[in-house]
């Protein structure tokens, strides 16, 4: 048996409950109509096709930039973007520091993690100079930390209340805590 005649006779058991037995031939119209009304509807039971439109424009590619990997080496001297290094520990690097209004010293520090895994810093740093000028500032990255082969530029205010920033003055890194993880 085909599967057109398993389709008719189940269709003819269903509409025939459906129907009264009063009307002849109806089972065979309604049967005719459903058949024929999905072929004509282009019903073939598959999900409908998307067609594409002329003025459509054609989804570009992605865009890929790749950059080489993070050197675990510091640069040659004289190639920061901050300036000159005037003093490193560890992870850590400070360069000269710019005069800011107010006596304020901004010392620009970067941190370069090193090592294989994520890590926390706190670095603080002392600036002194002639005649007992000495100032502290410090920072933290402990929100998200700095991951393996990445570096964290800032920059540390520091000023002593009452005195202007020395001329010359010496920067420091007094202490850099890392906590790895």
């Amino acid at each position: 048996m085909s599967l057109s005649a398993i389709v008719r006779r189940a269709v003819r058991k269903a509409v025939s409950a459906a129907v009264p037995r009063a009307v002849p031939g109806a089972v065979s119209v309604l049967v005719v109509v459903v058949c024929a009304g999905g072929a004509l509807a282009g019903c073939s039971g598959a999900e409908p096709k998307p067609k594409p439109t002329a003025d459509a424009a054609p989804t570009p590619p992605p865009i890929v930039i790749r950059t080489p990997a993070p050197a675990t080496t510091p640069p040659p001297a004289g190639t920061e973007e901050f300036g000159p290094v005037v003093a490193r520990d560890g992870d850590a690097t400070a360069h000269a520091p710019v005069r800011a209004a107010g006596g304020v010293l901004r010392v620009p520090v970067s941190l370069t993690n090193r090592g294989t895994v994520r890590a926390f810093y706190e670095v603080t740093l002392r600036v002194t100079g002639p005649d007992g000028y000495e100032a502290t500032g410090s920072f933290s990255t402990d929100t998200v930390g700095v991951y393996p082969g990445a570096s964290w530029p800032t920059e540390v205010e520091v000023s002593m209340p009452g005195r202007a920033a020395p001329a010359d003055p010496k920067v420091e890194i007094a202490e850099v805590q890392v906590d790895r993880h």
